[in-house]
């Protein structure tokens, strides 16, 4: 999962005018300034809709066979994300997202890099080096959370935890906008199925309607399980980002 093992993506399109970090001081450190711009984009975040492509493998080492593929059209709506017109290869099921076999996995959006730079996480942020992404000379940081402090919600099989965590996230200097965060879970249980559980999201300026926003237009996640040498590999992509609008239509009754 570490970055360099898939191609670079298409360069990110232009930030829009209102997403610059002018309230910030252009002293103030890089990372802060990428808090404040994550945040700015998830109040601006308007309802839409996409189409999300989940390509799920079962690994061994560097050998990797494709089980299905997962498709749907992910809602977000008031901050929530719900999952409609579920395929399976291509073929509609009446199951859920959350109820389909096999590895899966939810909250790519706004949820997962605004709990990185909320104060209750207290990640601990350090700087690393520089690396090109997406087209651009990117300034990495590493960081930690610990176990006490961490909202990331991982399951296997019957069990359920929220471990301690680190990774790397990677910001442009230029607009201080979040490009990429990789994530490994530390410690977990010596009797959680999963031995190893690591993702990874790659960001991108998005326009929906007249706003330009911060999402995700790729993301991938590893679970390795205890004891055996199979891991699940899931390869997902986000595609046709529009803005999701509800039409009411009310009849008059006569009299």
């Amino acid at each position: 999962m570490k970055r360099g093992s898939e191609a670079e993506l298409p360069p990110c399109p232009d930030a829009a005018p209102d997403t610059s970090p002018d309230s910030l001081p252009p002293s103030a450190p890089l990372i802060e300034r990428a808090r404040y711009v994550a945040f700015q984009f998830a109040q601006k975040l308007p309802n839409f809709v996409c189409e999300e492509y989940m390509a799920r493998y079962r690994q061994q080492g560097s050998d990797k066979v494709l089980i299905d593929i997962v498709s749907a059209e992910v809602v977000y709506s008031n901050g929530k994300e719900t999952y409609r017109n579920v395929k399976v290869n291509s073929r509609p099921t009446a199951k859920g997202m959350m109820e389909l076999g096999g590895a899966w996995s939810t909250g790519e959006f706004a949820s997962m890099l605004l709990d990185l730079f909320s104060t209750p996480t207290d990640a601990q942020f350090r700087l690393g080096g520089s690396s090109s992404i997406s087209g651009y000379k990117a300034q990495v940081y590493d960081f930690r959370v610990q176990r006490e402090n961490s909202h990331w919600n991982v399951e296997a099989e019957s069990q359920a935890l929220r471990p301690a965590y680190e990774g790397s996230v990677w910001v442009d200097p230029a607009t201080a906008r979040v490009l990429r965060v990789e994530m490994q879970a530390l410690k977990l249980p010596s009797d959680f199925p999963m031995a190893t559980v690591e993702t990874a999201v790659d960001y991108s300026s998005v326009r929906i309607g007249e706003t330009s926003s911060l999402l995700p237009v790729h993301a991938e996640t590893l679970g390795c399980e205890r004891g055996s040498p199979d891991c699940s590999h899931n390869i997902i992509d986000f595609r046709n980002y529009h803005e999701f609008k509800v039409d009411f239509k009310i009849s008059g009754v006569a009299n």
